[in-house]
């Protein structure tokens, strides 16, 4: 395909812009055409923070600061952001608290940015106080296993008019093969452990799950390093970019799968910790704690494909062994931590 002259051209004989797979959008931009729409005030500083899957801005203002995020070119449909906004009023409502969605002066909260490489969403949200905690401190975890349940148990009476698709087999595992498979940092014989090791996660859920899994809505990336303390332990929780009905038990298991999975918790006092915070406000069904090390590993799965489905902006380097890793760590904590059920 030729790029060499297009009517696109804003300077007649110049070349067409080279497609992006990625785009940086201005902060200063940001700052006068999106930030404007808002009632913040006439000092307003936009800064670029940080990128990842999305591009967060912090906000300041003379009084306040907030989150701006800037979602990826094709990761969320119009109905995914508004169904998290949902999510995010009736939680702040049931007293959770959480990073709220902040509305513009005209009472929307989504601004659609015509970006190079296409449509990009803007939702600018609370800045959630307090500071991030440190997540080798059982007591910190602890905490957290109590905002979690509160989560949990606000979550249970959410509704939406708008769809967002589960965190089921299908997404966590069947997508995530997909995600992966196209990429040649692989043996054969590491593609067939991977595609064996996905049957024998998705037959251990199905056969957990006739004795009942509890499903209802999730945070979707549930650690310690998307929430923030204060000095009296008040828990925000925030960052509910991948959130979706799906089974709690999942929910859980990213906690665990952060800290235990990649050895930073040998002993398990970390998540213990977490599980007794969660447990005071929350029961938990025999189901779902046996569900709670397989959905670990679908998660290492999962997450393994997210990586592999950014290198087209975030670059191939590093995967390969990121990959290894996966393998190995995968291998280990089947064989140490998961107790497979015949069907």
């Amino acid at each position: 395909m030729s790029h060499s002259f297009s009517s696109r051209s804003s300077d007649a004989g110049m070349p067409a812009p080279f497609p992006v797979s990625h785009s940086i959008l201005s902060a200063a931009a940001l700052q006068e055409e999106v930030l404007s729409c808002y009632d913040l005030g006439d000092q307003v500083r936009c800064l670029f923070l940080a990128q990842g899957v999305n591009d967060t801005y912090l906000v300041q203002t003379r009084t306040e600061q907030y989150i701006l995020r800037v979602y990826r070119a094709r990761l969320r449909q119009l109905s995914d952001i508004l169904y998290e906004i949902d999510a995010l009023i009736h939680l702040d409502r049931q007293g959770v608290p959480v990073s709220t969605p902040v509305a513009s002066i005209d009472g929307s909260f989504v601004h659609i940015l015509s970006a190079p490489e296409g449509p990009r969403q803007a939702v600018l949200f609370s800045y959630a106080p307090g500071e991030q905690m440190d997540r080798h401190d059982a007591t910190n975890h602890y905490h957290h296993g109590r905002a979690v349940a509160a989560l949990h148990n606000a979550a249970d009476t959410f509704e939406s008019q708008y769809v967002r698709a589960p965190l089921d087999l299908n997404y966590l595992i069947d997508q995530s093969l997909a995600a992966i498979q196209p990429l040649p940092v692989y043996s054969p014989a590491d593609w067939e452990y991977l595609q064996n090791l996905a049957q024998r996660l998705r037959s251990q859920i199905q056969h957990i799950a006739v004795r009942g899994l509890n499903w209802g809505f999730c945070h979707g990336d549930n650690h310690i390093l998307n929430a923030h303390s204060d000095t009296q332990h008040t828990i925000t929780l925030f960052d509910f970019d991948y959130n979706a009905p799906g089974w709690r038990a999942y929910d859980l298991a990213i906690m665990w799968w952060c800290e235990g999975f990649y050895k930073m918790d040998p002993d398990d006092t970390l998540w213990n910790s977490f599980l007794r915070g969660y447990a005071e406000l929350r029961s938990l069904a025999a189901a779902d704690l046996a569900s709670i090390p397989t959905f670990v590993a679908i998660r290492e799965l999962w997450h393994c494909a997210l990586i592999a489905e950014l290198q087209p902006s975030l670059g191939f380097q590093g995967f390969p062994k990121k990959l290894q890793r996966t393998l190995r760590l995968l291998r280990e904590w089947e064989a140490t931590r998961i107790q497979w059920e015949s069907a």
